[in-house]
């Protein structure tokens, strides 16, 4: 059988800086471009450890996750902003 997966929209925030040590609980701080400091579950970094230029991101039902710099940007498009960014319509 073959899948598709419907289109989905995330807020996606790129990783700024990741913490040297990882914290007592086995989390990690990372550091994101919108200025926010988050902290990265031990759950989250079972799938991989992030690195300056990683994506943070939070789908519309509220899952988070990691995703390597390269995967993301693959997979994603940033979708154009209708103030400050619009679209061109021929």
């Amino acid at each position: 059988m073959k899948y598709v997966a419907n289109p989905v929209i995330v807020d996606a925030f790129k990783i700024v800086s990741v913490a040297e040590k990882a914290n007592a609980d086995c989390s990690l701080n990372i550091a994101l471009s919108n200025g926010d400091n988050y902290v990265a579950t031990a759950e989250m970094l079972s799938r991989m450890i992030p690195v300056e230029g990683d994506y943070l991101v939070r789908q519309s039902d509220g899952y988070e996750y990691l995703n390597p710099k390269d995967v993301f940007e693959r997979k994603y498009t940033q979708m154009a902003d209708p103030i400050h960014n619009p679209m061109k319509v021929a």
